[in-house]
């Protein structure tokens, strides 16, 4: 062989090499996009599940507070987003509740417990991909992979994405236990390191590993209720909270939108939060206490929306344009939550800010000489608002976008109770009046927002259940104020 042809043939290797590189690359890049736009779709579908916690004074870890989702953590008092469609009647309901059936004594009857598999976020909710899994089990577990493994009380796991355990890119630790636990060491949440029930999938894939755990329902809700509202809450709002959690999670289970990533929701606030503050005795009560009970409508279960706070009253889903609004969302008075800090609060908003936010929407303004609103629903939420521009008016309707345009991220919000908290990436709500600000010229130097409310305002109050409950309501009558045209159902029947 001459030189031409050897030089030929290290060309060829070269680039079938280079074309090798490029479709790793490629096949990452797709990895990456793919992730992100199931993230994407979440969020733009199901603007709602803001997920912001109903607690006052508790907080989702910093990093997630500028994670944008249609979902609002940072404040003190936010609010969560599920959905929830309760028509309930006012009956004393029997708390008793069935024994469980231990697994090891029925496989049948742990068939019959609906499963929901949950993929695991990194710290602050960034992403699906961890450079590293570390598990410390509590009670043991049984490895399946490349190779059979036990694992005793008290020992660790370490996985990096070149770990010898895998089997056809994934690997499954079953629990010997129903009581078992495994604590993941590599994520951080509000109650540190995160322990979690049931089952655990651990997928390698470009760039780490994507981590799912697959558990009983119920026992999934014990992680969601107190991360969605605080276990100090009276045991009936807890309650309405469970049946609101459950039903939004059948949905889910039913559309399995993460199914291509081995899951049915992620652990964020684009579905349900869930283990960031840990379980509470209370909180897992209210859900034994209603145990498979959902909300239906037609017989089928509904999107039971909820959030944190009112504005004094509730809106139907005409906040997010719907072709097909939904017969169970009514817009009713709600006084309840009248006392909590964040029924009433104001903003200032330079002229200044305001045109940063434009720009950051529409590249081309320099200028900007006013907004209005040009249309309220009838529970006097904002729907749409109009920029008058140097490139003309834009109207933004939408409640999420309204809300994200008027961003008070850094900005201190004063509410009712004279508290001044900072604000996320969201405005609280879009219940909110402008005021401009002129100065002696008349020249606009911006806007006091004075608005009402945390959230998205569909569907269920929970500071508003907080004070039924308070009020001597049981969670049906709670569910059935805010929902209408809806029934209790065993989960069974659908799952």
């Amino acid at each position: 062989m001459d030189w031409k042809q050897k030089l030929k043939w290290k060309m060829l290797i070269i680039l079938l090499a280079v074309i090798g590189i490029v479709i790793v690359w490629q096949a990452n890049r797709a990895g990456v996009r793919r992730q992100e736009s199931y993230r994407t779709q979440s969020l733009q579908e199901n603007m709602i599940k803001e997920n912001e916690r109903a607690s006052a004074g508790l907080t989702l870890p910093a990093s997630s507070q500028n994670h944008a989702e249609a979902e609002e953590n940072g404040q003190e008092s936010a609010a969560e987003t599920a959905d929830t469609d309760p028509q309930a009647d006012d009956t004393e309901q029997d708390d008793s509740q069935p024994a469980e059936t231990p697994k090891s004594e029925s496989a049948a009857a742990a068939v019959q417990e609906p499963r929901i598999s949950v993929l695991l976020m990194t710290d602050g909710y960034k992403g699906y991909t961890h450079q590293s899994v570390s598990l410390q089990f509590h009670g043991s577990y049984h490895l399946q992979g490349s190779q059979e493994m036990d694992y005793a009380d008290g020992e660790t796991l370490e996985l990096t994405a070149d770990s010898p355990l895998f089997k056809d890119g994934k690997l499954e630790l079953r629990a010997d236990g129903e009581e078992n636990r495994a604590t993941l060491l590599s994520v951080e949440r509000q109650q540190g390191n995160p322990a979690y029930r049931g089952d655990f999938t651990v997928y390698q894939e470009q760039g780490g590993l994507r981590l799912v755990n697959t558990l009983p329902l119920e026992e999934y809700l014990y992680g969601v209720v107190p991360s969605e509202m605080p276990a100090s809450y009276d045991k009936e709002a807890l309650k309405a909270q469970a049946v609101c959690a459950r039903t939004y999670a059948c949905v889910q289970m039913q559309k399995s939108a993460l199914s291509d990533l081995g899951a049915q929701v992620d652990d964020s606030v684009a579905y349900q939060v869930y283990q960031n503050g840990g379980e509470a005795a209370e909180a897992n009560a209210a859900v034994d206490e209603t145990k498979g009970e959902i909300l239906e409508s037609n017989g089928q279960p509904i999107t039971a929306y909820y959030f944190s706070t009112s504005s004094g009253k509730t809106s139907t889903d005409e906040v997010w344009e719907v072709s097909a609004p939904a017969s169970y969302l009514k817009s009713v008075d709600c006084s309840y939550d009248a006392q909590e800090p964040w029924h009433q609060w104001s903003i200032s908003f330079s002229r200044e800010r305001l045109l940063e936010a434009v720009q950051t929407k529409y590249a081309g303004v320099k200028e900007i000489y006013g907004v209005d609103v040009e249309k309220t629903g009838d529970s006097g939420v904002v729907m749409s608002l109009a920029l008058d521009t140097d490139q003309g008016v834009y109207n933004i309707s939408n409640e999420y976008d309204i809300r994200a345009l008027l961003s008070p991220d850094g900005l201190s919000i004063t509410r009712q109770d004279g508290s001044v908290v900072k604000g996320s990436n969201l405005l609280p709500s879009a219940y909110f009046t402008l005021e401009e600000q002129r100065d002696e010229n008349n020249v606009l130097t911006g806007y006091v927002i004075k608005g009402g409310g945390y959230g998205h305002g569909v569907g269920l109050s929970q500071n508003g259940a907080k004070g039924m409950a308070e009020a001597g309501m049981g969670y049906r009558e709670i569910l059935a104020y805010f929902y209408q045209d809806v029934e209790l159902a065993d989960i069974s029947s659908i799952l």
